[in-house]
């Protein structure tokens, strides 16, 4: 089947609640005789296509800017519908384009999860798990606020992340612009002159000059084969098969792979904590963390944690025994296995990786900024000592 054969809909059932869903058919009305043989009564159907089409992904900060309002709203005793009308005025304006088709569908039935589901938002699937939960009685008001407090820690360390990668990005553009410079213009213009010259050039310049030549002549096809292996790489990582092998030769990797574990850690003990706070069983929030790593072997790994665990191992041992988050991680595990307060020392856990994985971006910076500014200035330096040299060389004729 083609995606235009693919039919997004919602249609309303004998009670009145509104069904929301995706089916394959020759045409909109062949889904539409499809829906009635269901007992169905078709309230609208598009092409999936354009449906999905509509989605856009909400940056953290906003997301958690609109979940804190929506929670404020919520303890406030308001009804669901009124809440989200009241939103239209106080929501980040990257909310406003779905608000009324939220609030339309939880005035025709629809549990608020579904809604923000079935929405243009496209919240990660952890947050939808916790308002699920908080809907199933833990308390919606709360768990929309411990999820919109889970994507502000995510949009803080994501933010510390870019800010302390500013300098040594603005560090290494203004070096390669700075080299690109002397190859690409200063020394192809003296080594004319030089040539004109007529005269035999000392062993430093003509090393210079050589090598000057050769990265001109390798530039294209070297930027050529490097958009080729790019896009063979990125078509590689879009399988399922191959972001995980990837993911799992970076956790290898030094330094990197220490940062990732670290990082995806804490991602996933913030994510598992508010969904156990929000009253999700172990094995569903554990499903629904796991798409919260960012990570595909970690997933991978998390995955089969959690099927052990559903066979009656205990979370610390199944999480030590396929390596799937840190070893920090597997012993608060433990110890709020044994004293009850699961839901806390996992969270314990993430905020002790979070700041693990900070230091270390840190800690690498410190030494990637001097070691640029030698790289660079030794480059500069060695170009600028080879030109002096053969000037100084030069002898009047």
């Amino acid at each position: 089947m083609t995606a235009a054969t693919r039919f997004a809909y919602r249609a309303a059932r004998a009670d009145g609640t509104i069904e929301r869903g995706v089916l394959v058919a020759d045409t909109r009305d062949d889904a539409s005789r499809a829906l009635g043989a269901q007992g169905l009564w078709t309230v609208d159907i598009e092409p999936a296509t354009s449906y999905v089409a509509t989605r856009s992904r909400l940056s953290a900060a906003d997301g958690a800017l609109g979940l804190r309002v929506l929670a404020t709203l919520l303890e406030s005793s308001l009804p669901v519908g009124r809440a989200l009308t009241s939103m239209q005025e106080l929501a980040p304006s990257s909310w406003n384009a779905a608000l009324p088709a939220i609030a339309r569908d939880v005035r025709e039935g629809s549990p608020l999860g579904v809604a923000l589901e079935q929405s243009q938002l496209a919240l990660p699937q952890v947050v939808l798990g916790m308002v699920r939960a908080g809907e199933a009685g833990s308390g919606l008001a709360r768990a929309v606020r411990r999820a919109a407090e889970l994507m502000e820690e995510s949009a803080a360390t994501s933010a510390a992340i870019r800010a302390a990668l500013v300098y040594p990005v603005i560090l290494a553009l203004a070096g390669s612009i700075s080299v690109g410079i002397l190859v690409g213009i200063v020394i192809p213009r003296f080594a004319a002159i030089l040539g004109d010259l007529g005269q035999t050039l000392p062993a430093s310049t003509r090393f210079v000059l050589e090598v000057s030549s050769v990265c001109r002549a390798a530039m294209l096809p070297g930027l050529a084969g490097a958009f080729i292996m790019v896009g063979i790489w990125r078509a590689w990582i879009a399988t399922p098969s191959g972001a995980t092998r990837w993911h799992a030769v970076l956790l290898r990797a030094p330094l990197i792979g220490g940062v990732r574990r670290s990082a995806a850690s804490a991602r996933v003990c913030a994510s598992l904590s508010a969904l156990l706070e929000s009253g999700v069983p172990l094995s569903s929030a554990l499903g629904y963390a796991t798409r919260a790593s960012g990570d595909a072997a970690i997933a991978a790994r998390l995955e089969a944690a959690r099927a052990d665990i559903n066979a009656g191992h205990r979370p610390s041992a199944a999480l030590t025994e396929h390596d799937a988050l840190t070893a920090v991680v597997a012993k608060l595990t433990r110890a709020g296995e044994e004293t009850g307060a699961l839901g806390a020392m996992i969270g314990h856990a993430g905020r002790l990786e979070a700041e693990r994985a900070t230091r270390r971006v840190r800690s690498a910076l410190q030494v990637l900024e001097p070691l640029l500014i030698v790289t660079f200035g030794g480059i500069v330096a060695l170009v600028a000592a080879a030109l002096l040299q053969a000037i100084y060389s030069v002898r009047p004729t």
